[in-house]
């Protein structure tokens, strides 16, 4: 293109930019509130959320993590905010130990049970030493884990060391007050407000009443996390929509 065309192309995209306001309906403004959380470009909008150091993944329990941090917060008892940082990066480095081992515990689980189906008649040893020798076939992910494993425990013994060594070289005396109010927040489920609620049940019902309709997968997500829908429509059928779009197995017949 001449630079008559580069600029009139440049022009018409500026033009074009000025008319568009966003999503102006409360729900388009939450699915485009998600971005922060999907991308990460706009993560300082969801700052008060995710506190520093916050490493949990949708599939985690944010009460376990509160529970670890609060363990560690009882036993080492930071006394400025810097030795809080490390105790929190301490969780941070545990939390994700135990996460790669509950992995590899449920790796193994799925050879041994695979064994159990094929080989019925087998007895508990055969069926481990049998799981072993599948697992080995799959040692990309074994080794996988093992260095995620071994990765955070050494994170978390230096982080410790650092604490003892501060402590010693920069002792804070007296002790200063420490807010913890990030970490009794994670606690707390984030609860879409009622305006968005209402579209999305809306939304729901729609893909009740037209079996065609698709649903769009941040009201799948709503409408799975009990815990949100307790809060915000206890009363909500919504079982057979999960089961319809994949998100619920259908009950065993007796």
């Amino acid at each position: 293109m001449t630079e008559e065309q580069k600029t009139r192309r440049a022009d018409l995209a500026r033009e074009n930019g000025r008319k568009s306001r966003g999503p102006v309906s409360p729900l388009g403004r939450y699915a485009s509130s998600m971005n922060a959380i999907a991308t990460g470009k706009h993560v300082k909008v969801h700052k008060e959320i995710f506190p520093e150091c916050d490493i949990l993944f949708s599939t985690d329990e944010r009460e376990s993590f509160v529970r670890l941090q609060q363990k560690h917060l009882k036993q080492y008892k930071p006394h400025s905010d810097c030795e809080h940082a490390l105790v929190r990066q301490m969780t941070c480095e545990l939390f994700q130990f135990q996460r790669a081992s509950d992995a590899e515990t449920l790796a193994l689980q799925r050879n041994l049970d695979s064994v159990l189906r094929e080989h019925p008649e087998v007895n508990m040893a055969e069926q481990l030493l049998q799981g072993f020798h599948r697992a080995a076939t799959e040692d990309k992910t074994h080794r996988f884990l093992e260095r995620k494993k071994k990765g955070h425990l050494n994170a978390y013994n230096s982080l410790q060391r650092n604490l003892i060594q501060l402590r010693k070289n920069f002792p804070m005396q007296p002790p200063e007050p420490i807010d913890i109010s990030a970490d009794s927040k994670m606690i707390e489920p984030l609860v879409p407000c009622p305006e968005v609620v209402e579209e999305m049940l809306g939304l729901a019902d729609q893909a009740k009443n037209e079996p065609e309709f698709q649903l769009p997968t941040y009201v799948l997500n709503m409408l799975e996390n009990e815990e949100v829908m307790a809060i915000v429509a206890p009363d909500y059928e919504c079982d057979e929509l999960l089961v319809r779009f994949g998100r619920k197995k259908l009950p065993i017949a007796a």
